[in-house]
């Protein structure tokens, strides 16, 4: 039994051999490139869960509400991979199974390139399974982050984990996370044409009266600080380049510190 064992394993390692990628033409450091390629966290990084994520709604709450969620639907990625490998070990140990009855040498060598193909989709849902690990643990990372800042309670207090399962919350705030959001959109309107598009326009019309109002002060507010800051940004440009001879460079845009 060991000798048909060894004589197995000895048949795998030269058919793994067959089904890896050609390398011959490239250098040990292009090699090197490859296994990168592949080894690597392919995930979302963090930078970009923080700021085009969770920054991206707006309010506090949307925020904690849209990390809630991208946790969420990496458990449940995470839960799908795990019953795949499961599945996965068992068709493997099938397939030894399987063997033990062939006594065909063409079928036996099919069958060998079976357990070796499965076993290399066990291997890519391990790396899968890894690359999930790490994502949801950088959404809990954001989500700690909103606790240790304070940014995760609302104004009284309340955790916003409580606040997910209480109707009359929820009510307020998402009517408080419409209103700064169109407001937002509008006043990105009025920087870019001038005046507010008739689409957003008409999402805050459909608002209360009161809303509208305090829709408006956002998006009014918003374009004016905008507008302010872009000026000094603009004067201290122009400072900069006082004297200078004028030139136009493709390198890395120099980011100014406005005093």
């Amino acid at each position: 039994m060991q000798d048909n064992i060894s004589s197995l394993e000895e048949r795998e390692f030269l058919i793994q051999n067959k089904l890896v990628s050609m390398r011959d033409n490239l250098t040990e450091e292009q090699k090197s490139w490859i296994d990168v390629s592949v080894d690597i966290d392919h995930g979302t990084p963090y930078f970009k869960i923080k700021h085009f994520v969770g920054d991206a709604q707006i309010t506090s709450f949307h925020k904690y509400k849209q990390f809630i969620l991208e946790l969420r639907a990496r458990e449940e990625i995470i839960e799908n991979l795990l019953m795949n490998i499961a599945r996965q070990e068992a068709m493997i140990e099938v397939i030894y199974e399987e063997m033990n009855d062939i006594s065909s040498n063409a079928k036996m060598k099919l069958k060998e390139f079976d357990l070796i193909t499965n076993k290399n989709d066990l291997l890519k849902l391990h790396r899968r399974l890894k690359q999930a690990y790490n994502e949801r643990n950088t959404y809990v990372e954001a989500i700690q982050e909103m606790y240790d800042s304070g940014e995760a309670y609302l104004p009284d207090g309340t955790d916003m984990k409580l606040a997910l399962s209480d109707e009359k919350k929820m009510y307020e705030l998402e009517a408080e996370h419409w209103k700064y959001r169109l407001g937002k959109q509008a006043a990105l309107d009025m920087i870019s044409t001038g005046k507010i598009g008739v689409g957003n326009m008409e999402a805050i019309s459909m608002l209360s009266e009161s809303d509208q109002v305090d829709t408006l002060n956002v998006a009014i507010g918003w374009a004016s600080r905008v507008d302010n800051a872009l000026g000094e940004i603009q004067k201290t440009v122009l400072k900069e380049l006082e004297n200078k001879s004028f030139n136009i460079s493709l390198t890395k845009p120099q980011i100014l510190e406005i005093e």
